[in-house]
């Protein structure tokens, strides 16, 4: 059971979420690169990073 536990309890990384086949065959159907998807990730990561720094320094 705890193999069980442990399987299900698994949160894929992007980089496998990336070389999932479906999401592989979905993402050249659509024209969309993995490269692309990295980076869009990334920037989203920093405009949020950049909003919570700015309300922070708002809130002091």
């Amino acid at each position: 059971m705890d193999q069980m536990q442990t399987l299900t309890q698994h949160t894929p990384t992007l980089a496998e979420m990336l070389d999932d086949p479906i999401v592989v065959a979905v993402m050249r159907r659509d024209g969309i690169s993995r490269e692309h998807v990295v980076d869009l990730i990334a920037r989203v990561r920093r405009n949020l990073r950049d909003r919570h720094l700015r309300s922070e320094s708002l809130a002091a």
